[in-house]
């Protein structure tokens, strides 16, 4: 859906390429015009259904920031959530935003940026360490689902953050897979925090920014899409103390 409506929008006036009879006889339908009217329909559906077309990453970090700003005030959506919008997301989803989280059960980003279904992308992982799978997932969202914005979303006092930490002297983390998950933390903190900063704020932001980096880094597809201004990638880190979202 995605790759279809980009090249819709990229269509020139002059393409002619598209010939209906006898092109000598002058019966052509310009591709533009065919483009539009699709366009016109996608969006009036989009208008009928929300949430089928996902929004731009602007809007959709903006939407974040006040689902965030309702989460901590305590008054929050009730709407989303009804037999009707299970309905309404049978055929299709079109989330309006990526997010690459840790798997903490404090920090649940429905929750957190009060989103309700087929509204964000969610992808979890401890310290949101990225396996070649989880890469893989974020890739089918923006290639297939056509999602705009990619927030990568640490918080504070991260349980992996402090396994990497300690394990950074050559320490075992417990397990080969846990070994694993923190040699993928190791590089964004290593030589770069002297001393444990309160609530593991500085490190959980380091590591936060690094996998926002190494996302792009680990994948050709999410590289050229952001090459092309086709998505946003963004940090943020939650706090334990007060519930808020801070971004980059």
């Amino acid at each position: 859906m995605s790759r279809f409506i980009d090249e819709l929008q990229n269509l020139k006036l002059n393409d002619t390429s598209l010939v209906v009879g006898n092109p000598k006889g002058g019966c052509m339908v310009f591709r533009q015009s065919i483009a539009v009217l699709l366009l016109t329909v996608l969006s009036v559906y989009a208008k009928n259904e929300p949430h089928i077309l996902p929004v731009g990453a602007i809007e959709a970090l903006s939407l974040l920031k006040k689902g965030n700003d309702r989460f901590i005030s305590g008054i929050v959506r009730t709407d989303g959530q009804a037999k009707e919008d299970i309905a309404r997301l049978f055929e299709w989803q079109g989330p309006n935003a990526i997010v690459l989280s840790c798997s903490d059960s404090r920090v649940s980003p429905e929750i957190v940026f009060d989103q309700k279904l087929g509204e964000i992308f969610t992808v979890r992982s401890a310290g949101a360490v990225l396996s070649p799978s989880l890469v893989a997932s974020i890739e089918y969202a923006v290639e297939t689902l056509g999602s705009r914005l990619v927030v990568v979303l640490g918080h504070t006092n991260c349980g992996a953050v402090q396994c990497a930490m300690d394990t950074l002297g050559g320490k075992s983390a417990g397990s080969a897979n846990l070994n694993l998950l923190v040699a993928d933390i190791h590089p964004r903190i290593r030589g770069k925090v002297k001393q444990p900063s309160k609530n593991l704020e500085t490190e959980s932001w380091l590591n936060a920014r690094g996998a926002a980096q190494d996302l792009v880094k680990r994948s050709d597809l999410i590289a050229r899409a952001v090459t092309l201004g086709k998505i946003k990638i963004v940090s943020g880190l939650y706090s334990f103390t007060t519930g808020a979202v801070v971004f980059d």
